[in-house]
């Protein structure tokens, strides 16, 4: 029989699956529905989070119908993170948002980083958070779309390390941790940063290492992945709060250098105004595997893996499809009811 303290721990996690929203869709949000107050800050800022954009990406007018007619549209964001000094920047936390306005809803899928795929144009296998440094974002996009069946509308990465100015700006947030551990802190300090079981206050420093930590969870990437939507959560909550608002310049000036997106300013402006209800519902997407191990050749050794299995990958794919008003077969999916509507 399981204690209530277990049960609790589900209950939470099962919470924070359903209302958590990726941080760079409601950062827009949030900017949206405060730009009147501070508008010529706010247009720096739009104008800034997609300098750096590929110039393969930059042209994004063909999502411009979409938005003016209020079409579901989706999202690739990446948290990014290098684990090491002198280590390429991996996608450390790889999630596919769905909007829907007129369900007024949004799903969130959540790819594990050590999904094992195979590398495009190739028979090489590969995790999928090694897909980023290897192709950029553009294939990384590209291999997302294909992988998934669905069109990707637009991308946005937040650098991880920017959480501790981010956490900072907003005064701290708060969490409840399902376990205690130490960690090092940026500047790699060994057990630096000492965490306990249960609800506690984080400044930036503590809430980095909070989401960054993985090899002492019992639950690996997945009890990581729950702890970095928390601390997204606990940021929204403290973006959305009155002192937030009337204190905008230091979050503005935490968020720029570390937050990137093909959006343009207006985008991300129609965004805020006429897609914010669907993140008032809010629903986890995900798929179900095992856990291997698998030799890599390039490595010369075998590696931890998260192997899907293809049944509820489609399962995942069609939801995913189906809540863009896709056609759920059109991409060679088995269908689940030949007299489903298909929405074009």
């Amino acid at each position: 029989m399981q204690s209530d303290k277990h049960i609790d721990k589900q209950q939470r996690v099962k919470k924070l699956k359903r209302l958590s929203l990726i941080l760079g869709v409601l950062v827009f949000l949030t900017f949206g529905i405060i730009a009147g107050y501070y508008a010529n800050e706010v247009r720096e800022f739009l104008k800034d989070v997609n300098e750096d954009t590929p110039e393969e990406l930059k042209d994004t007018s063909e999502q411009d119908a979409s938005l003016r007619d209020l079409h579901p549209i989706s999202f690739l964001i990446l948290g990014l993170d290098a684990e090491g000094e002198g280590e390429a920047t991996r996608s450390d936390s790889i999630m596919v948002a769905t909007v829907n306005p007129g369900e007024e809803s949004t799903k969130i899928l959540s790819i594990p980083r050590d999904t094992l795929i195979t590398l495009p144009n190739s028979n090489e296998q590969e995790k999928f958070n090694a897909i980023y440094p290897i192709t950029g974002m553009t294939g990384l996009i590209d291999f997302a779309e294909d992988y998934l069946t669905i069109p990707i509308s637009f991308y946005a990465t937040l650098n991880f390390e920017g959480l501790v100015d981010l956490v900072d700006a907003v005064g701290g947030i708060t969490v409840d941790s399902p376990l205690s551990f130490t960690v090092q802190d940026s500047n790699e300090k060994a057990d630096a940063i000492v965490i306990e079981e249960g609800i506690q206050k984080l400044n930036g420093e503590e809430a980095l290492g909070y989401s960054r930590m993985r090899k002492q969870d019992p639950r690996g990437d997945f009890g990581r992945q729950d702890r970095q939507r928390e601390v997204i959560e606990a940021v929204i909550e403290e973006l959305l709060s009155f002192n937030s608002v009337t204190n905008l310049t230091p979050i503005l000036n935490a968020v720029r250098p570390n937050l990137q997106t093909n959006m343009s300013g207006q985008q991300i402006l129609t965004v805020a105004s006429n897609y914010s209800a669907a993140g008032k519902n809010i629903e986890s997407v995900e798929f179900s595997g095992a856990a291997e191990y698998v030799y890599f050749p390039s490595y010369g050794h075998d590696l931890y893996v998260w192997n899907p299995y293809e049944e509820s990958l489609d399962e995942a794919r069609r939801t995913l499809r189906e809540h863009l008003e896709l056609d759920p077969s059109s991409e060679g999916l088995p269908e689940e009811n030949s007299n489903d509507e298909i929405n074009n």
